[in-house]
């Protein structure tokens, strides 16, 4: 059977939505790649290391919370008015916020409201990032051909890991190129509006494609409805909505039970690999994962998505276990072999990404599928990362009871230097918790 060819207006979204989804990861690596250097900006000197540090933290939070906000809010419109206006409108925003980032006042200059206010900037990125998701894959895949929307979709997710390896690139080159002191005092802003030179192209890209040819479809039968969003609450949309529900369930914990804890595993609290080895490992976990959602988008146009998707389920069944117990022993024995192999297992657990944008898209009509496709998606991945969280406290728990009765020894304090180097550890286990693509 011929491939069909895609035309000028399917590779101008591809190239749109791929662009925006990597900015999305981008903007969320960036601020949690860079939370030490933020806390001395943003967070009030008077409390304790943790506490200021956690203060950085929950601002990241925030923008996780507003975007299942602005999914709704601007997949409802999107259902109504139309994708391509809206999705101007929200790397518009995305682009001005990142711009306002860079100029913000520091609590230096006036205090607890330097706080405040980038947590307002936060809401508002979050918003714009949740209407991003929602209008943009809905965009993508309706100019998408039907025999190829699983590898188009597959593409577009492939732009979430490529974000954040290329968000991690940019600090480190900024971060190289300045002195410490001066990373606190202006480095932090240029890192900020670097955010803004990808949203430029987008914007471009956007201004020169055409309206949805199924939206323009809806709307010239009289298909569009009055609320959009609500009616996903009524049957028998709720059915096919409680469907999705639980099948993002599943795909979310999978998700975060590996990214979640594979920067634990790989360290092991310092009896494993170090920090730069255990980076550059992750860093390959992201490049299998771009290459692994393209993989499966592809094959999922020759096989179907249910059968696949079936078959997948026996594999995590069967796979789930033994890669911890591969990257478990990689990093005791610390066996950089070992641990390559355990990598690409992982990434081979959370492949089933790489069909998202088409599945939620065929779940849902064109008259709500942006309010559907988006909602489900970002509302599962907030939900999923509390629960996450809440997981993750109890292993890591676990954890000091069993360094506490290895000795004093596990306790001894680590002088001024490594608990810098602590410090961005752990800005790059918060980032690396959210590198599922959600």
């Amino acid at each position: 059977m011929a491939v069909q060819q895609l035309t000028k207006d399917t590779k101008l979204a591809m190239a749109s939505q791929f662009l925006g989804f990597m900015l999305d990861a981008y903007d969320m690596a960036m601020v949690l790649v860079m939370a030490p250097i933020l806390v001395k900006v943003f967070a009030s000197p008077k409390g304790s290391a943790a506490w200021q540090y956690i203060t950085i933290v929950f601002t990241y939070a925030i923008t996780m919370a507003a975007r299942p906000i602005g999914s709704a809010f601007f997949g409802h419109y999107a259902d109504k008015i139309g994708r391509r206006f809206l999705l101007v409108l929200t790397i518009g925003g995305v682009g001005v916020m990142s711009l306002i980032a860079g100029f913000l006042p520091t609590y230096a200059q006036v205090g607890v409201w330097s706080y405040v206010i980038f947590c307002v900037l936060r809401f508002f990125m979050g918003c714009f990032f949740g209407g991003e998701y929602a209008v943009g894959h809905t965009f993508a895949i309706e100019h998408a051909p039907q025999p190829r929307r699983g590898t188009i979709g597959g593409f577009i997710q492939s732009g979430f890991p490529l974000g954040y390896v290329l968000a991690s690139l940019v600090f480190a080159l900024i971060s190289f190129l300045t002195s410490k002191a001066a990373m606190a005092q202006y480095g932090w802003r240029i890192a900020f509006m670097t955010g803004v030179i990808p949203v430029f192209l987008a914007l471009y890209i956007r201004s020169n494609l055409h309206e949805s040819p199924e939206f323009e479809k809806a709307k010239a039968t009289g298909k569009i409805e009055k609320a959009p969003f609500f009616s996903l609450f009524r049957p028998p949309q709720l059915w096919e909505f409680l469907q999705v529900f639980v099948f993002m369930t599943g795909l979310f914990l999978t998700a975060y039970s590996l990214y979640g804890f594979l920067p634990q595993i790989l360290t092991l609290n310092g009896r494993g690999f170090n920090t730069t080895t255990y980076s550059l490992i992750y860093g390959f976990a992201l490049f299998m994962a771009f290459l692994g959602y393209n993989f499966y988008g592809w094959i999922s146009d020759r096989t179907g998505r249910k059968a696949l998707t079936q078959w997948y389920s026996v594999f995590l069944v069967i796979f789930g276990i033994p890669v911890y117990y591969v990257l478990y022993h990689a990093a005791l024995e610390r066996n950089l072999g070992m641990a390559i192999v355990g990598t690409t297992m992982a990434g081979m657990l959370n492949l089933a990404w790489g069909i998202v944008p088409a599945y939620l898209c065929e779940r849902f009509p064109t008259k709500r599928r942006a309010a559907g496709s988006g909602f489900q998606l970002l509302f599962r991945g907030f939900a999923g990362s509390l629960v996450r969280r809440l997981c993750l406290v109890g292993a890591q728990g676990s954890l000091h009871r069993r360094h506490r009765e290895a000795g004093p020894v596990a306790f001894a304090c680590r002088d001024s230097h490594d608990r810098v180097h602590h410090d961005l550890h752990q800005s790059a286990v918060f980032a690396g918790d959210q590198a599922s693509p959600a």
